[in-house]
């Protein structure tokens, strides 16, 4: 829970001076900021909730239409710290560098650790133990810190944030009850598609996309286009192959006897190197013994006769001798044979190269059919788009559907769960007597959902109000949203009875609340008892503003002013 959170610039004014104020601790349940009897503005209640939002990662501290006390005060550190079981832990966030947090000691001295604000978030998200909420910490929280000046208290749409609209914002109502993930993936894929289907028909529509057909009418007059292409593509290429048939006869003839030639020549050529080959290796092979051989012989033979083997070896030798002489005539042959088979074959194939075997095509005939082809090609990619388009169209249909009744069978059980809890709520306010408000939940014609929320049978200021609260606190109870904050201006419309049974469920809650409340003796005595008791802070005018000084006079500027400087004293 948030445990404390302070300011330097925090003060209010005792005997004529400024005073820093402490730190303000906050408790589990309901925290008070309260007002004066009068019900003072820009005392600091709103500055002081968004002071607390700034805390818990909100941005609206510091834009000046919500907050105009920053048109008078300088960059400065809000300070602030958590508590999670035993633990508590310190933090500081700057007005100018408030994308970061910078975690510190006890006392607020910064260390040496700096977090993103992303990363800061996550980890208190963390340290709260959200398990079954499927959004961010501000989207779980953002919507239910209703501070003056942040559009998200319209007490007809408590959905309703800003400029968001109700899907979006329906949206982060089925992340927090953790419904959301059955519908995303089919809402994904309807966004996908449709998003697909859009950019499809703008560039067909601009022209940027040629091939899709937009209409079934085109298509038929795309087919018909192409029977007739694919009739005069068929004469052109038979008529080309009569011409080349006449023309081409004869050197095809002629082709078939060179054909034949080069394949009786180049077996012939084959052979003689076959020829040329055994012969050489036939005088490689023909070696007479040497000395050294005869040696080893006797070694391992000591009886045998070297004599009568040296005479049939000179023998060998001369008849080889004699042999290798005519072989070599023959080498000589064999070569000049192969020479001229080379040439020969070189001869018939420049021959058959010059006949132009294969064919060739003419260039005019050439680019006439590649231009048909290209056509037919194109028309049947547009017919093939168009199909593509319809099949697509029917996706998104389907698509659509499924998400409608995933949506509305996820978004019926939100809807029960709410306004059984809105029921309980209301019948504990008013002992059963009055209808409680309801919220249901439909879609429009596109399909996106929407919402209706409150009571048919009263409709009044006040009791819209007070829905708006039985509202907040009906998710407070029912999901993990950790942490409530209604400002002043939501309580002013309602009824003292109505109250007085508010206070009671803040009281009873175990989550924290934050409200701002002024004019405190204007309620009953249980409401005013119970506004003081759990006051954390205590503003008023004439120096007990948020700051010491009000922001709204006609002499702010120049008390603002003496207001720094004597505050720069203090400190």
């Amino acid at each position: 829970m948030l445990y404390e959170l302070g300011c330097d610039l925090f003060a209010e004014k005792k005997h004529g001076k400024l005073e820093p104020r402490p730190m303000v601790h906050f408790r589990k349940g309901l925290n008070t900021v309260l007002g004066d009897k009068q019900g003072q503005n820009s005392i600091g209640k709103s500055t002081f909730l968004l002071a607390i939002d700034f805390a818990f990662g909100g941005d609206d501290y510091l834009d000046r239409s919500k907050n105009n006390v920053l048109d008078f005060v300088d960059s400065h550190d809000i300070k602030f710290a958590f508590k999670f079981g035993e633990r508590i832990e310190y933090y500081r966030r700057n007005t100018t560098a408030h994308n970061v947090v910078v975690v510190c000691n006890a006392k607020y001295e910064p260390t040496d650790m700096v977090l993103t604000l992303d990363a800061y978030m996550s980890h208190i998200r963390r340290q709260y133990r959200i398990e079954t909420a499927e959004n961010s910490l501000r989207g779980i929280i953002g919507l239910y810190f209703r501070i003056y000046g942040r559009d998200n208290y319209n007490e007809r749409h408590p959905l309703k944030y800003g400029d968001t609209t109700d899907k979006n914002s329906i949206t982060e109502l089925e992340k927090l009850y953790g419904v959301y993930s059955k519908i995303k993936e089919i809402d994904d894929y309807f966004t996908e598609q449709s998003t697909r289907q859009r950019v499809r028909k703008k560039g067909t529509e601009l022209g940027e996309i040629v091939t899709i057909a937009t209409s079934k009418s085109q298509v038929k007059a795309n087919l018909k286009e192409i029977d007739e292409l694919q009739k005069e593509l068929d004469k052109l290429t038979n008529e080309q192959d009569v011409e080349l048939s006449k023309r081409d006869t004869e050197r095809l003839d002629n082709a078939a006897v060179i054909k034949g030639q080069l394949a009786v020549m180049r077996r012939k050529r084959s052979r003689l190197v076959s020829r040329l080959n055994a012969i050489k290796n036939n005088i490689e092979g023909g070696q007479t013994p040497v000395s050294e051989d005869m040696a080893e012989l006797q070694q391992f033979f000591p009886n045998v006769n070297l004599e009568q083997i040296e005479k049939i070896e000179n023998f060998h030798h001369k008849m080889q001798t004699i042999l290798t002489g005519e072989m070599s005539e023959e080498i000589e042959q064999l070569e000049l044979l192969i020479r001229a088979a080379t040439e020969e074959v070189e001869r018939l194939e420049n021959k058959q190269r010059e006949l132009g075997v294969p064919t060739r095509i003419p260039k005019k005939f050439l680019e006439r059919a590649a231009n048909i082809q290209r056509r037919i090609d194109l028309l049947k990619q547009q017919n093939k788009g168009y199909e593509e388009s319809k099949k697509l169209q029917h996706d998104i249909k389907d698509a659509k559907e499924q998400l409608a009744q995933t949506r509305e069978s996820q978004l019926s059980l939100v809807e029960s769960m709410i306004n059984q809890e809105m029921e309980r709520l209301n019948d504990y306010i008013y002992d059963g007597e009055r209808y409680a408000p309801e919220i249901h939940f439909q879609s429009t014609r596109k399909g996106n959902p929407t919402y209706t929320f409150g009571c048919r049978w009263n409709s009044g200021t006040g009791e819209n109000y007070k829905n708006l609260i039985i509202f907040d606190l009906s998710i407070l109870k029912t999901t993990e949203l950790p942490v409530l904050i209604h400002d002043s201006l939501i309580f002013k419309n309602v009824a003292d009875l109505p109250i007085d049974k508010i206070m009671h469920l803040y009281m009873e809650s175990d989550k924290q609340i934050f409200i701002a409340f002024d004019k405190k003796d204007a309620f009953s005595k249980y409401t005013s008892d119970t506004v003081y008791e759990t006051r954390v802070l205590e503003l008023h005018d004439n120096g007990g503003e948020l700051f010491g000084w009000s922001w709204d006079k006609k002499s702010k500027k120049t008390n603002t002013e003496e207001n720094k400087t004597e505050a720069d004293e203090q400190q």
